[in-house]
């Protein structure tokens, strides 16, 4: 005779990957994900689940009520939240123990900051039904709303994330030569070179939390240019630079004392930078490493 509990923990082990991927593109950071997660292996322990004809699904309202709840609280502490948020940047790689088709990797990063702005209905409606390619019966079910109420929250999302979603993939050589053009160029404190590289319109956001950062996003070429030239001059150099490629983005880190301090990501279109994303925030830096 099977072990209840046991067979209990083997399920769940098989979707944890899947549930943390859906719950980090829902709440924007892993630790509040593998909280989520966690707490969504409580209610599975403790219920009845023997008779539940599809775990994966049952699992995955849990875990997206679970983050709807969890949102209404972090609405709550980002409007008290020094500067501007980002979502916490992971490496491409983070999902390798996920099965093809449920990583959710196609939202990049530009889409999960620009994902902020949606309410927590849209947001899961648009993840639940775009991303993880639930029918929107089972988003009604999930969101307990009704499935016309659903389909509207997805299509206000596309709307609202359109402008964020890349009209082209950019390549990864064409990436890393951007990437590495850039950081040199910075690193010189070249006006000229700097401002060829980004677009006229382009932005920069920046997340210290209580790390020194730009607290407001930057925009404009000319003033991105400026800020960097400005910063050659009176910053320190760290004791490594390392390339990186993180949600689908390009970009480099900075370490010192074996810990990284920045993550810079690029989002590239037609050849120049449109968009920079600086993360300082030590909190959401813990899982990038040397390796």
């Amino acid at each position: 005779m099977s072990d209840p509990t046991a067979t209990a923990v083997c399920v769940f082990e098989e979707h944890r990957p899947f549930l943390r991927s859906l719950a980090y593109r829902m709440l924007g950071t892993l630790s509040d994900a593998e909280d989520v997660v966690q707490d969504a292996w409580l209610r599975w322990a403790d219920a009845g689940n023997e008779t539940v004809e599809s775990p994966k699904s049952y699992l995955a309202k849990i875990v997206t009520r679970l983050c709807l709840d969890h949102m209404k609280s972090a609405r709550v502490r980002r409007e008290t939240y020094i500067g501007e948020w980002l979502p916490e940047p992971l490496p491409d790689d983070a999902w390798s123990a996920v099965p093809a088709g449920e990583t959710g990797a196609d939202v990049g990063y530009a889409v999960l900051h620009a994902m902020e702005r949606l309410s927590p209905l849209e947001r899961a409606a648009f993840l639940l039904h775009d991303v993880f390619g639930e029918s929107f019966a089972q988003v009604a079910d999930f969101l307990e709303k009704p499935e016309a109420a659903c389909r509207q929250l997805a299509s206000r999302a596309r709307t609202h994330l359109k402008e964020e979603t890349p009209r082209f993939q950019v390549a990864e050589e064409e990436g890393r030569r951007l990437s590495m053009a850039f950081l040199n160029a910075a690193r010189g404190g070249d006006l000229a070179a700097l401002k060829k590289l980004l677009r006229p319109d382009a932005v920069l956001y920046s997340d210290g939390g209580p790390v020194r950062a730009a607290r407001r996003r930057i925009n404009g070429h000319d003033k991105i240019a400026r800020m960097y030239e400005s910063l050659t001059r009176r910053k320190a150099l760290p004791d490594e630079v390392r390339e990186v490629v993180m949600n689908g983005l390009p970009g480099y880190a900075y370490f010192s004392g074996g810990r990284a301090t920045d993550v810079l990501l690029l989002g590239i279109e037609d050849g120049v930078v449109r968009a920079l994303y600086i993360v300082r925030n030590p909190e959401k830096l813990e899982r990038v490493s040397l390796s």
